[in-house]
């Protein structure tokens, strides 16, 4: 499951809360944000999402985590935004009388989640609705090195999700072959296979911040910019949104061997 579609079982399971509020799984005690010295107003990562059921005696009957891509942004003018798999969600934060972390507040899509941990590396975001609990965890967002992504990258596939004013439609999965090779002297190829292939593509790449943006063929009219979303010892994701076309395009890598 992705944060994005969590985010939606997030929406539907408030909605039923109410008819089993007289039996809800225990909540977390918080951690108070109007407290805290700890700066929490940067880019997390997303690190794992946990969804627990219980059944009316509290016995935990179900436990799912998945690590999702994608990273948490707080901003300090109360925006966030939640890049994942599908597509961005953006919106507004706040923090309630309850010290509670509030999406979207005084909307229909208003979420309250217990800080139930921060610190200057690790933030875990909980909500309990009826008989279900949602535990978020995200790492502080590291910027890569240029050295970090020096390498061969063999592409897997591709998921094309085209979106209008405030949805996604669809996501559809391109499963392709070819590879992107990013050199240390700033230069890079780009071979796709096909029948025929395309020409092979070669240019510049850097990285851009603020942001932390993969950058190709800066200041040329072939331009473009890349959210990386995930890069480990062995897979890189980037995802990018074509505003002609109307698409996010997510790519998804692994190093060559």
């Amino acid at each position: 499951m992705t944060l994005k579609n969590c985010f939606w079982t997030i929406v539907i399971l408030g909605a039923m809360a109410a008819a089993s509020s007289c039996r809800k799984a225990e909540k977390a005690t918080g951690v108070c944000l109007h407290n805290s010295s700890i700066d929490y107003q940067k880019r997390w990562a997303i690190k794992s999402t946990r969804i627990q059921t219980y059944d009316a005696n509290h016995k935990l009957v179900s436990n799912v985590v998945t690590q999702p891509n994608g990273y948490f942004e707080i901003n300090a003018d109360f925006t966030y935004y939640i890049y994942s798999d599908d597509a961005p969600v953006k919106g507004k934060w706040s923090i309630n009388g309850n010290c509670q972390f509030v999406l979207n507040p005084g909307t229909s899509r208003e979420r309250a989640f217990e800080v139930t941990q921060l610190s200057d590396d690790s933030l875990t975001l909980q909500q309990t609705s009826g008989l279900t609990v949602i535990t978020q965890k995200y790492r502080v967002f590291k910027c890569p090195s240029l050295a970090s992504l020096q390498f061969r990258w063999d592409l897997t596939f591709t998921t094309q999700s085209p979106y209008g004013v405030d949805t996604v439609f669809r996501n559809l999965i391109v499963p392709e072959a070819g590879y992107f090779r990013l050199y240390a002297d700033a230069s890079y190829d780009l071979v796709l296979a096909g029948n025929p292939p395309p020409p092979p593509v070669t240019g510049t790449w850097g990285i851009a911040n603020p942001g932390c943006v993969l950058i190709l063929d800066k200041n040329k009219p072939n331009e473009r910019s890349y959210e990386i979303q995930k890069l480990n010892t062995d897979s890189l994701v980037i995802w990018r949104k074509d505003t002609t076309a109307k698409q996010n395009y997510l790519r998804h890598y692994a190093k060559h061997k």
